[in-house]
């Protein structure tokens, strides 16, 4: 049986894990020449920047 997962860790751990992806996504964007791929990862910048702000709501009211 697997142990129950601590929710304010896992939504932590995940936090930072967004976090990390937000910078990485917008150095990309910024570093890439092509100018397609450049504007998708700033879509998966802004996408992940949503996340982690649910995920600080959620830790918020806990």
């Amino acid at each position: 049986m697997m142990e129950p997962l601590d929710v304010r860790n896992a939504l932590q751990t995940t936090l930072t894990q967004k976090q990390e992806l937000v910078r990485d996504y917008q150095t990309f964007a910024k570093q890439i020449t092509d100018k397609e791929v450049a504007k998708m990862y700033s879509h998966f910048a802004e996408a992940e920047a949503l996340h982690a702000t649910q995920i600080k709501d959620q830790l918020e009211q806990m």
